[in-house]
């Protein structure tokens, strides 16, 4: 015989989604397949987990990863990551302006490394890596010519 279905309370449910689903199964004696089905059924999004909205995506690319992570409290890398699925370019310079990619510019990319384009362009490896990743465009082969 199994163990008896665990009786949920409206303590228990206010926790769903503040803590990690195997904390909370930890503390209720239960397992966190059992928690993440009911949180999932009430709709509840799991910890930590960021609902990117319009508003949200909005703000990429017109301020710093940083500044934006700050704002939505999350990490740099949950803005880098949506950023670049977006295709969105991010903020360069000091003074926070975007680096204006012109053709002549975006040609360059992937045609020798990223840190050789970046001392060429004036602007940080990454961010020359995170231009070619939004476009698709392949690293230049080691060795090539080019380099």
């Amino acid at each position: 015989m199994g163990k008896a279905a665990l009786q949920w309370n409206d303590d228990m449910l206010a926790q769903l989604g503040q803590e990690k689903d195997a904390v909370l199964a930890e503390r209720w004696g239960t397992s966190a397949k059992t928690v993440n089905l009911k949180r999932n059924a009430l709709g509840i999004a799991a910890f930590g987990h960021f609902q990117w909205t319009a508003e949200t995506i909005a703000l990429l690319g017109k301020e710093s990863d940083a500044e934006v992570a700050k704002q939505l409290g999350i990490s740099k890398a949950s803005v880098v990551a949506r950023r670049t699925e977006q295709g969105i370019a991010p903020m360069t310079g000091a003074a926070g302006s975007a680096f204006d990619w012109t053709d002549d510019a975006l040609a360059l990319l992937g045609t020798a490394s990223d840190a050789k384009v970046a001392e060429q362009l004036g602007l940080s490896r990454l961010t020359v890596y995170n231009a070619r990743m939004a476009r698709g465009i392949a690293a230049a082969k080691r060795g090539s010519p080019k380099e």
